[in-house]
């Protein structure tokens, strides 16, 4: 059996939450083991609602914790390059969720800075494990749709979850790049 991944988790809120539950609920032995948060109470409360053993509100102590394996980067926007070069520099393969930059020239930078440190990095779509998604799946698998010929979908909502998104300098445009 090959060995468990501890991951270092940027982002204490609603993107990191879907990281979490996908990860403890889907992965049988890969796990968050480092949380990062704005504040320590907020890291140390998320920490003890999903069973992570260590918590901190420096973005550079958790991607430096020497256990670390891999970094997911569900931060705001703005927040992404820095976290992904520091990521880079510390020769840690690192995920970073939508949008990849707040632009062409930040997410080409990270690119650059990740192939230059010769580290793994993806880019995540949070939308792959909802449980609508997984539903719908199951439903397929389970013939109750019969023989799937043609695929459309769409997804809506209120808008952005969080007061940060309306803000140019940190979203980087909104919805389009988003």
């Amino acid at each position: 059996m090959a060995a468990s991944h501890k991951i270092t988790l940027l982002g204490a809120g609603l993107i990191g939450t879907f990281y979490t539950m996908t990860i403890h609920g889907r992965r049988g032995r890969d796990r968050i083991h480092t949380v990062c948060a704005q504040t320590e109470a907020e890291a140390e409360a998320f920490a003890r609602k999903w069973d992570i053993p260590r918590w901190t509100s420096s973005i550079s102590k958790a991607i430096d914790d020497a256990d670390t394996d891999l970094v997911i980067v569900g931060l705001p926007n703005n927040l992404h390059k820095d976290a992904v070069l520091h990521a880079a520099r510390a020769k840690k393969p690192v995920l970073c969720t939508k949008p990849l930059g707040r632009n062409g020239a930040e997410a080409w930078e990270m690119l650059e800075a990740v192939e230059k440190a010769g580290m793994f990095a993806g880019y995540l779509e949070d939308l792959v494990y909802t449980p609508k998604t997984l539903k719908s799946l199951a439903s397929v698998r389970a013939g109750a749709l019969g023989r799937i010929l043609w695929v459309r979908s769409r997804e809506t909502h209120s808008g952005p979850h969080s007061a940060w998104f309306w803000d140019k300098e940190i979203a980087g445009g909104g919805a389009i790049v988003d």
